[in-house]
């Protein structure tokens, strides 16, 4: 297995280190945003040369393939048979370096919006027909663009997350006058390594998941010091959306599985692990015999901070297991949509490629995907691998 990043990758000048003189949200965010060089990814980066499953023009029966499309950061639309399930989708990327008001930007946070424009521009008409929405965590990259989404396009959709998650979303009107729309999943409903959690399932029973306890990796660390933004739970209903960034609340983070049913039997045709967060194990991992009773097909993970979590993400592919890795929030989310995509400096490519290679089976292969491409699987194969298109 190989990783040519030398080929996939151009750098840029970078930008000047910034001095800080607080420890507040809205510096940590300047911090991330500014203290990085502008590393340009141009073309998917994969393990090796496995070209597995289908391409576009030649996957035969459509009933056999579930098409999965990367969004940007942990946005996934996973797709099948005409069925739609959207996981954290996130375009607008409203958080660059301050301009004028810097002081009061370092001391209350940046106020940011929702880009509905981008938004129309970059999600792919398919998504209207979702029925589900599975959300990780609250922070803004993941949740904000969320309301818009529901509201707008895929405006059926159930929206799932921890009860942080439907405290902040109620901060919608439309949202909030139409609440069976928003599930809130408690803890002791969500599995761990110890013990399964409930089966939920999408309203038209073409999918279902399983959130289990999850965490997320510090945003950045100094030393054995680790910080993490916007920590802490939403306890009750806001009476409008969060209007700063540190105001999206981590909330109850959580890893999903997701099973992709058939039509006829609602038997698992094909099994995803998902995280949006990097997780100090064994969070975010299920028992081990939800693992052996179904394979796990294709496992979705964060490149973003994952070399601030001891042992990951092997400990976690060791135990999934998994046919196929697709490798996730691994650009910067500090820049325009539109422009060309960056590598986040959080993410630790090199360290990340290495821990597969020494946990992922020699048949398995692990691909990071740019933002917009489509992979392919053949669910009737018994080993899910991947084709780019």
């Amino acid at each position: 297995m190989f990783v040519s990043i030398p080929r996939h990758v151009s750098h840029v000048k970078p930008k000047k280190k910034i001095r800080i003189g607080r420890l507040a949200p809205a510096t940590a965010l300047m911090v991330v945003a500014c203290w990085q060089p502008t590393t340009i990814v141009r073309h998917p980066i994969a393990s090796g040369p496995h070209v597995f499953g289908c391409a576009a023009t030649a996957c035969g029966d459509p009933v056999k393939v579930v098409s999965i499309t990367y969004l940007g950061i942990s946005g996934l639309l996973i797709e099948h048979g005409g069925h739609v399930l959207l996981t954290d989708p996130f375009f607008s990327n409203p958080v660059t370096t301050p301009g004028p008001g810097v002081l009061r930007w370092l001391l209350e946070g940046p106020r940011i919006a929702a880009d509905s424009a981008v938004m129309e521009k970059l999600l792919p008409r398919s998504a209207d027909r979702a029925s589900t929405i599975l959300v990780g965590h609250g922070h803004y990259d993941h949740l904000m663009d969320v309301r818009y989404i529901a509201t707008h396009r895929a405006k059926t959709a159930v929206i799932f997350g921890g009860p942080s998650i439907r405290h902040m979303l109620k901060g919608d009107p439309g949202l909030r006058s139409n609440p069976v729309r928003l599930v809130a999943i408690p803890l002791d409903k969500a599995g761990t390594s110890g013990r399964d959690g409930e089966w939920l399932y999408s309203a038209d029973s073409a999918f279902r998941f399983m959130a289990l306890i999850a965490g997320h990796a510090p945003t950045f660390m100094i030393g054995q010091w680790g910080y993490t933004f916007a920590e802490g739970r939403v306890s009750s209903d806001m009476d409008s959306l969060p209007r700063f960034a540190a105001e999206w609340k981590l909330g109850e983070p959580y890893a999903y599985l997701i099973d992709v049913l058939s039509d006829s039997s609602h038997t698992t045709l094909f099994r995803i692990y998902f995280e949006d967060a990097p997780s100090e194990p064994p969070l975010g991992f299920p028992s081990a015999a939800l693992v052996a009773s179904r394979a796990v097909d294709l496992a979705v993970l964060c490149a973003a901070t994952s070399s601030n979590v001891n042992a990951a993400p092997e400990r976690l592919v060791r135990v999934l297991k998994p046919g196929a890795v697709m490798v996730t929030h691994w650009e910067s989310f500090f820049r325009s949509r539109l422009r060309p995509t960056a590598l986040s400096h959080v993410t630790d490519l090199r360290q990340l490629s290495r821990a597969l290679r020494r946990s992922l089976a020699p048949r398995s292969g692990w691909v990071m995907p740019l933002p917009g491409q489509t992979l392919r699987f053949r669910t009737s194969e018994s080993y899910a691998g991947f084709s780019l298109n």
